[in-house]
């Protein structure tokens, strides 16, 4: 099969000939026809989880897939050889990613695709919806709380202003000037240009009595502690990147949490129907083909994306 590969961490690889994978217990072998691209994948491919989770060489990035059965392993039930499949791979090591011609995948994080969805709309929801789902979840806003969200209109960003605004939550979207109609088409009521203004400064100003969340998809340091300094007491700081100030913020009366996709990972399904039922839009959606997926690699490092970037392999 072909596949993008890298041989050591950092952002040089390319598309090469690789053994095609083999399913085992409890895995689908897919043959990809579209695969996301996420912030998460350039953070396995520097080595930044390289602590925390396994990894092996050849390593192919990927979380996120969709495609049609090609094979099932043992004990598989629900999929069968030919079935169109989204999802992604629920398991916690990185090195036979989605980014290649065929793909093995957890059977646990796969559904039957929707009818209603091309392969590139169903290859960007898992990953980046369910990383918004908990971090939203952890935040357990309430109507007309104030929330900023930083990386607002980014993938993940993209479902969580949804998601903030559907639960009657005022938000806050941190991001650039150029994505301010997308932010407000998502459900953002207040957009802050990070690199025009002081975000600090320009929140103080529109909620001069503090915020009562931040839900940080950015991972920007300075910029995460200035903003959690405007959450008011009893509020919450939450982050899918680096760590919050648990211990400083529990000063001021302020909840620190860290969280990550796996909180959210059993309501892949229902997130599923929410946007098949139009409860939850799609991102904007960029794709490019295969052969250029270095391109799509690096407009991902500029970590300025509106929405998400998808490679069509088939």
């Amino acid at each position: 099969m072909r596949a993008y590969a890298i041989d050591s961490f950092g952002l040089e690889g390319g598309i090469r000939d690789l053994p095609d994978p083999v399913p085992g217990p409890g895995e689908v072998l897919v043959r990809v026809h579209a695969a996301g691209l996420s912030t998460t994948d350039l953070a396995v491919m520097v080595g930044y989880m390289k602590d925390y989770v396994p990894h092996s060489f050849p390593l192919v990035p990927g979380i996120d897939v969709s495609g049609v059965v090609e094979a099932v392993g043992p004990g598989v039930d629900g999929f069968a050889v030919g079935d169109d499949v989204c999802g992604y791979n629920r398991r916690m090591a990185f090195g036979n990613g989605t980014w290649a011609e065929l793909a093995v995948v957890s059977a646990d994080g796969l559904v039957a695709k929707p009818d209603s969805l091309s392969h590139a709309e169903a290859g960007v929801i898992a990953h980046g919806a369910l990383t918004a789902v908990a971090a939203l979840a952890a935040a357990d806003l309430k109507p007309n709380e104030t929330v900023v969200i930083l990386g607002a209109t980014g993938g993940v960003g993209s479902y969580a202003t949804q998601l903030a605004s559907a639960a009657g939550a005022r938000v806050n979207a941190v991001t650039l000037a150029e994505h301010e109609d997308y932010a407000r088409s998502l459900g953002a009521a207040d957009v802050i240009d990070y690199r025009a203004s002081d975000p600090v400064e320009k929140l103080r100003q529109i909620a001069p009595d503090g915020v009562d969340a931040v839900v940080d998809f950015a991972g920007v340091p300075e910029l995460s502690a200035g903003v959690a300094q405007v959450v008011r007491s009893g509020g919450r700081v939450v982050s899918v990147v680096i760590p919050p100030d648990v211990d400083g913020l529990a000063a001021r009366g302020v909840t620190g949490v860290l969280t990550d996709r796996t909180k959210a990972d059993d309501r892949f399904t229902e997130v599923v129907g929410w946007i098949v039922d139009g409860s939850l839009d799609l991102p904007s959606i960029q794709t490019f083909p295969f052969e250029a997926i270095e391109s799509a690699i690096g407009l991902q490092a500029t970590r300025h994306v509106r929405g998400k970037l998808v490679a069509l392999v088939r």
